[in-house]
């Protein structure tokens, strides 16, 4: 059995303490601009007033989570995300970003008998948890991907640090490595909606009856699915089939045949650049259509749309192995090779990116000094600031949110 080791508790870091009534913002010393400090992250500097401020707080490594903003954090487009947004005030603003440490829990892996072949599956279930979320690969993907995916493990840590117990496994033909239905590509398989016929629906129900079966969970605890790209639409067939309390699909529409019956709530969280074949601005659209469409019927839905956000120096060292030096380096490479706009917006999405700077050696040093996992984590990061179609955890606190309290 294979061990992956995290951090997990309720108490707060006592490295960034904060006031609940911080002391006033100091007075604009500027007519047209003003100050915003960032303790514990990044962002800070001078704004115009009424420019859209885009603020991170510091990574949060193996033994914290992110918690929340405190200071002037009225302002914010939502002070539970370690990524936030605000309008400049015609003041100085001052916020510091709160981290919570968290005591070390076992993301477990072994193999488990599905219908007709073992599974690979990561599990961790937290003594008394609220509900059990399943986390769903995308095309290409498996459980492996998932669980080493940087995104994908700050909302296992954070879905941990909420009570929940967490479920990754994969598709019959991410198993299997095999196209069982001929259409080219390895991934869940949404039809028929039927726990008999449907492997990968079937495949599900047999790993959480096996943890039924170890008394780790009971039929009266909640099941949640949380799904990336086909995840994203196998979470709406599956949280349909099985009544799970909630689904929630990230950078997948879904199908409007599933949304049309279903009275499961669900939530959609979209990527504004996708440019996925069988998702973009048209899939986009109809994830906003199923939205409206079940909130119609009286079944609660939310929708949301990240959008680019700019590149700060630091960004890069999110990842532990990554130095801040390193990443400064990448981000002068991005800048200097006119990749990034005037606000450090990124051009381009992480092929392109990518492509020029591996066949340039010479004026891509710090980026091809990297190895492939680095890399890897790099254009990924790449793509959630482009809004581009990849899994992000810019959403993580809102999606935990839901899970619990859907639109109440």
């Amino acid at each position: 059995m294979a061990l992956i080791c995290f951090v997990f508790s309720c108490q707060k870091s006592h490295n960034n303490p904060a006031p609940d009534n911080p002391t006033p913002d100091p007075p604009v010393t500027s007519t047209d601009s003003a100050t915003v400090t960032v303790v514990n992250g990044y962002g800070g500097g001078k704004y115009k007033i009424g420019d859209t401020v885009h603020i991170w707080s510091n990574a949060a490594s193996d033994n914290y989570v992110f918690d929340q903003w405190t200071g002037y954090t009225s302002i914010l487009q939502n002070s539970g995300e370690w990524h936030n947004s605000f309008v400049m005030p015609a003041q100085n603003v001052n916020v510091t970003a709160n981290l919570k440490a968290i005591t070390p829990f076992t993301l477990k892996n072994e193999k488990i008998k599905g219908v007709d072949n073992l599974k690979n599956v990561y599990y961790y279930f937290p003594a008394s948890h609220k509900g059990t979320a399943f986390l769903l690969h995308g095309t290409g993907g498996n459980a492996t991907n998932l669980v080493i995916n940087y995104e994908w493990l700050q909302m296992i840590k954070d879905l941990v640090a909420a009570g929940y117990a967490v479920v990754v496994t994969e598709s019959e033909e991410s198993t299997l490595n095999k196209d069982l239905n001929g259409d080219g590509v390895i991934r869940w398989k949404p039809s028929p909606l039927d726990s008999t016929t449907n492997v990968d629906l079937a495949n599900i129900k047999a790993i959480r009856d096996t943890f039924y079966a170890r008394g780790y969970s009971t039929p009266a605890i909640p099941l949640y699915s949380i799904g990336m790209s086909n995840g994203g639409a196998f979470s709406c067939c599956l949280s349909y089939v099985y009544k799970f309390r909630s689904g929630v699909s990230y950078c997948a529409q879904a199908y409007k045949v599933v949304f049309d019956i279903s009275t499961v709530p669900y939530q959609f969280c979209m990527a504004k650049n996708d440019d996925q074949p069988e998702v973009g601005a048209t899939g986009n659209a109809d994830a906003l259509t199923n939205s409206n469409g079940l909130n119609s019927r009286g079944v609660c839905s939310k929708y949301f749309i990240n959008d680019k956000s700019p590149v700060y120096p630091e960004r890069f060292a999110r990842r532990s192995d990554i130095s801040i030096a390193t990443s400064i380096a990448i981000f002068n490479e991005l800048k200097n090779n006119k990749w990034l706009t005037d606000k450090n917006y990124i051009k381009a999405n992480s092929d392109s990116v990518s492509k020029i700077a591996l066949a340039n050696t010479a004026v891509y040093p710090a980026f091809n000094a990297l190895n492939l996992l680095q890399r890897d984590f790099v254009k990924g990061q790449i793509d959630v600031m482009f809004a581009g179609h990849q899994f992000y955890s810019d959403m993580n606190k809102t999606t935990i949110k839901f899970l619990g309290s859907r639109c109440q």
